[in-house]
């Protein structure tokens, strides 16, 4: 526990060294808190701070910088979840309601918007149920024996595969395979589809199978669907600017090392999460702070909002942006089920 003068020089001094990005010296401190504390006090104050761990300073004399636990103890400090000021809410909502009404385009929005709001790198991946269901079976004609096969899923996905069916077929047959299957297995997961006893023809079982073998690769992929904003703004923050950090940053990127294991992170839907320095899983995040927070309904239909930056990032911008999103999202995700729902009824 630090007292209430150590707590107050340690936020300032996160505050300073979040703007400029430079030890933040005693006189600085002492001049920001109207000389209420003298700058000899503010000096003994950071040499605590610096053998409890709170802060690291070069030289006994030069200006201090936040550690892992410094960072930690800001964040504690902040109201429980920050939020972003309303007139900055209303901006936000604008754009969002002009995007267009697709799931898509809503996630490609959100990382363009949260890019912009943290000066940092956004991910924002698209909803998806861990257990996907269908919603409906699409058939399309191509040539003689082989038809494109669609099959939408309740969570507004698509996943496509062309069938071969070995002897001719017309758009009439497939639209009848198609009606009669989605009156079967209209509203079911790969599991249930897989053991409906349904008395099908030849087309039928074909359609039938080849869908479920399409659900079995929607569960099992690691390939979500994801948009990502901002790269360019985070790689123009001066941690990056000897280059090596901004190299590994990239790499991992294209390789998508970066999106699997950040966006592996379970936590509570509905609520961000801070993780800083140290405190990431991996290795690699060790220089970096990463937000997130997922969305949509726990254990259905979900996907991530996540910011990643340099620990000196503005932490109550990027968690009241992650925040504010993330909760846009799961309403969007609600109102999808819910006129799924009603349309079956």
């Amino acid at each position: 526990m630090l007292s209430e003068r150590a707590a107050t020089v340690l936020n300032v001094l996160v505050g300073e060294y979040l703007q400029s990005a430079t030890p933040v010296a005693s006189d600085e401190i002492a001049r920001n808190l109207g000389q209420k504390i003298s700058p000899a006090t503010v000096r003994n104050t950071m040499a605590q701070l610096t053998e409890d761990g709170y802060i690291s300073r070069p030289h006994v004399s030069s200006g201090g910088v936040p550690s892992d636990r410094g960072y930690r103890f800001y964040v504690e400090s902040l109201p429980e979840t920050p939020q972003l000021p309303a007139e900055l809410r209303e901006s936000v909502d604008r754009d969002l309601a002009e995007t267009e009404p697709d799931i898509g385009a809503w996630s490609k929005r959100c990382a363009a918007i949260l890019s912009r709001l943290t000066e940092n790198l956004a991910i924002v991946t698209a909803p998806r149920a861990q257990f996907p269901r269908l919603k409906r079976i699409q058939l399309v004609f191509l040539q003689e024996s082989t038809a494109l096969l669609v099959l939408v899923l309740e969570e507004a996905r698509l996943l496509r595969k062309i069938l071969a069916f070995g002897k001719r077929v017309d758009q009439v047959q497939l639209d009848l395979a198609a009606s009669r299957l989605n009156d079967s297995l209209g509203g079911l997961n790969r599991s249930q589809m897989q053991s409906n006893r349904l008395e099908l023809n030849s087309l039928e079982e074909q359609v039938k199978q080849g869908s479920v073998n399409l659900m079995r690769e929607a569960e099992t992929s690691n390939d979500l669907e994801h948009y990502t904003d901002g790269l360019r703004l985070l790689l123009n923050q001066p941690e990056f600017s000897h280059g090596e950090l901004a190299r590994q940053l990239v790499q991992l990127l294209e390789e998508r090392v970066l999106l699997q294991r950040v966006l592996s992170v379970s936590q509570e839907t509905g609520k961000p999460v801070v993780f800083i320095g140290a405190e990431n899983q991996e290795e690699f995040l060790n220089p970096f702070g990463v937000i997130l927070c997922h969305y949509g309904v726990p254990q259905g239909v979900s996907g991530t909002v996540c910011v990643i930056g340099p620990k000196r990032m503005g932490y109550v911008a990027a968690i009241g942006g992650v925040r504010h999103l993330s909760d846009f999202m799961s309403q969007m995700v609600h109102g999808i089920q819910g006129k799924q729902g009603n349309s079956g009824e």
